[in-house]
């Protein structure tokens, strides 16, 4: 019986990743000689599958290539900082701290018995 169960959840989750029909909605800009070239976000470096195409505000379309890469690398260094953060407020939550003080009266292991944000409260100013 579970393993009819489990058959029809992952027959069922299989549908979400199946590929859909492009709409084909192409925009056009200027390049820097003041032609004008058809974008689309299917036509990016970088756009692969299952999101092929996915520009929901029309970002691929603003200022010019220089922007276009502007934006991309913006969007890959704060997503490492998040990455960073998320893991980092894990680790602290579950307790894992270096040995040694921090501080002359602040220990790796006092803020590690903390609440991630109590913690980040009695860091030092001017170890923040």
């Amino acid at each position: 019986m579970k393993y009819t169960a489990t058959l029809i959840a992952l027959a069922g989750s299989c549908a979400a990743f199946a590929p859909s029909a492009q709409n084909g909605v192409k925009s056009t800009s200027l390049n820097a000689l003041g032609e004008i070239k058809s974008t689309t976000p299917t036509d990016m470096v970088g756009s692969t599958l299952p999101f092929k195409g996915f520009d929901p505000l029309g970002l691929a379309t603003l200022g010019s290539e220089s922007t276009l890469a502007w934006f991309r690398a913006a969007e890959l260094k704060h997503s490492r900082v998040a990455m960073l953060a998320t893991t980092g407020y894990l680790v602290q939550a579950a307790g894992c701290h270096f040995p040694g003080m921090l501080s002359s009266d602040v220990s790796f292991e006092s803020l590690s018995a903390m609440k991630p944000l109590d913690a980040w409260d009695a860091v030092p100013d001017l170890g923040k």
